[in-house]
């Protein structure tokens, strides 16, 4: 017997649109902070914090280093990779960098 869309359980269509919107919206600077701050949790968010917390915070303390065309070069790399992700979270899926693991990884020890 098929099984049709409406006979799908809740809990296995993936996040929800706010939860979608909100997890593209932590790729936004100083972002990350939205969903903290609306005490919203669930395992979709708190990757998508976690993840465009770190990527926010490697360009903002990068950018204090005063290196002629560093500013520009990590801004590029930051849109790059902050819009990739954020769109990627938008369309509910968890996208995620080996360095930004690593990194994390370096930090929970």
């Amino acid at each position: 017997m098929p099984i049709w869309p409406d006979s799908i359980p809740e809990e296995h269509e993936g996040p929800n649109k706010e939860d979608r919107i909100l997890g593209a919206l932590c790729y936004a600077p100083f972002g990350c902070f939205v969903p903290l701050m609306l005490q919203k949790e669930s395992p979709f968010l708190s990757f998508h914090v976690k993840q465009g917390g770190i990527i926010f915070w490697a360009y903002f303390i990068l950018n204090i280093i005063p290196i002629p065309g560093l500013f520009g070069l990590l801004t590029l790399g930051y849109i790059g990779l902050a819009g990739y992700a954020g769109w990627k979270a938008f369309n509910g899926e968890m996208c995620s960098y080996e360095f930004i693991d690593a990194l994390f990884e370096k930090f929970k020890k």
